[in-house]
């Protein structure tokens, strides 16, 4: 394939026209390159110093000679793609593959809107852990934004696969091999043993499905989770409670032939509403109280009130995604708390489980004149504006349905939109 092909799902590998380019065994020059591909906007040389040296011997030193071989390795004869503005760096790929860059901003755009084909596609593209088998020693920064990064990759794979498996036929031949990638990747996903269980079932192999439910029933006890829903559902699918629901949602329907699996949070009517967790806010080493009992714990006590589940997974080091699978909810709020010259900043995240999009982020500062009623005011606009834009999202998917598809939830959202049309 002519032009520049990047691979940073896997081993890091670039490809020019075809053929694999040799790389300086430099790791700093190898983390150096995958930060600067993924970040939006140039980033400072002092940022990239901290985040991959912490010896004073001369970074600066370093990290030019980084950005050399950079530029042997990525420019062309009429195209620099190694930037230097100021004292920033950026890296232009303008025209070339980066498998992450594509896999992020289908997510952005939202994994739920790809057709089939396009699913395949970016679920291809995981060759790997991204960057794998990259760490470097004494660079905290660097590894805490790696595992971040995977953990964020890890989610989009999980909910490229359960949309393939939606969509695939139920016997297709590549439905084992994204069934068990999904298990994997999502161990603790009641969709993902539905989805399983169903094909078994499919298949007429209920002795198989019977030994996978003990299995999976004891992994989801040593965590003290709930797997009552995976349970029902596997009856309802034998037909021994024919009235009852998969992971609260409508009955399975009957396989055809060439019929779909139909997993639990399929789109077929229900009465349910939108459902939130809240993990434990992060909080900076400069602010009072340490890493648990401290400002943004009592923020946490203050916009929740079911608290121990949430608490018990972020003590576990539970990514957020993985723990909004877990506690079988549609959106989970992040957040970090920052106490800096004077001022409180609280920046918020709210991620939709299924698909591990970003729907809503914002930024709150205040002055800790009176740290409780900083709180207070914080938390109130935290719920506020989650509020409001879970509403948004749920009327958005509402209106992109068929109005004999929806269920009271989304009939009602759907009927807000109409109303404010004329209001």
């Amino acid at each position: 394939m002519a032009g520049l092909s990047v691979r940073l799902l896997g081993p890091l590998t670039i490809i020019r026209n075809g053929t694999s380019v040799e790389l300086p065994k430099s790791r700093k020059l190898r983390a150096l390159f995958a930060y600067l591909a993924l970040a939006p906007h140039p980033v400072g040389r002092s940022r990239l110093c901290e985040l991959l040296w912490d010896v004073p011997n001369d970074p600066r030193g370093e990290l030019r000679w980084c950005l050399s071989k950079l530029r042997g390795i990525l420019d062309e004869p009429h195209h620099r793609r190694v930037g230097t503005p100021g004292d920033t760096i950026a890296l232009d790929l303008t025209g070339a593959s980066v498998d992450a860059v594509d896999i992020a901003s289908a997510a952005a755009k939202g994994v739920e809107t790809l057709n089939l084909e396009r699913l395949q596609a970016l679920s291809g593209m995981f060759a790997g852990d991204f960057l794998d088998g990259l760490e470097i020693d004494r660079s905290p920064h660097f590894n805490s934004w790696l595992i971040a990064q995977r953990r964020r990759f890890t989610s989009w794979h999980a909910a490229i696969l359960e949309h393939l498996v939606n969509k695939l036929p139920a016997d297709a031949d590549e439905m084992p091999s994204h069934l068990d990638k999904w298990l994997e990747l999502a161990p603790f996903d009641g969709r993902a043993h539905v989805a399983l269980l169903t094909r078994l079932a499919q298949r007429g192999q209920f002795g198989a499905g019977e030994e996978h439910l003990a299995s999976a029933a004891q992994l989801f006890a040593s965590e003290d989770l709930d797997f009552g829903p995976v349970r029902e559902a596997w009856r309802t699918i034998r037909g021994e409670r024919p009235a009852a629901t998969l992971w609260a949602r409508p009955p399975l329907v009957p396989a055809a032939p060439h019929a779909s699996i139909m997993l639990p949070h399929s789109d077929a009517a229900a009465p349910r509403k939108a459902s939130l967790a809240v993990m434990p806010f992060v909080e900076g080493a400069d602010c009072p109280g340490g890493p648990r009992g401290g400002l943004a714990d009592g923020l946490t006590h203050d916009i929740i009130t079911a608290r121990g589940s949430v608490f018990a997974l972020a003590e576990k080091k539970i990514a957020p995604e993985d723990a909004g699978r877990r506690l079988n909810v549609d959106y989970v709020a992040t957040g970090t708390v920052r106490c800096q010259a004077g001022r409180v900043t609280v920046a918020v995240e709210l991620v939709e489980v299924r698909t591990a999009r970003i729907v809503w982020a914002e930024t709150f500062e205040r002055r800790p004149d009176d740290i409780f009623a900083v709180l207070d005011d914080i938390g109130n606009s935290i719920v506020s504006s989650i509020s409001a834009e879970i509403e948004t999202v749920e009327r958005n998917r509402a209106m992109l349905k068929a109005p004999n598809s929806l269920n009271a939830w989304e009939a009602y959202h759907r009927g807000l939109w109409h109303m404010y049309r004329f209001t």
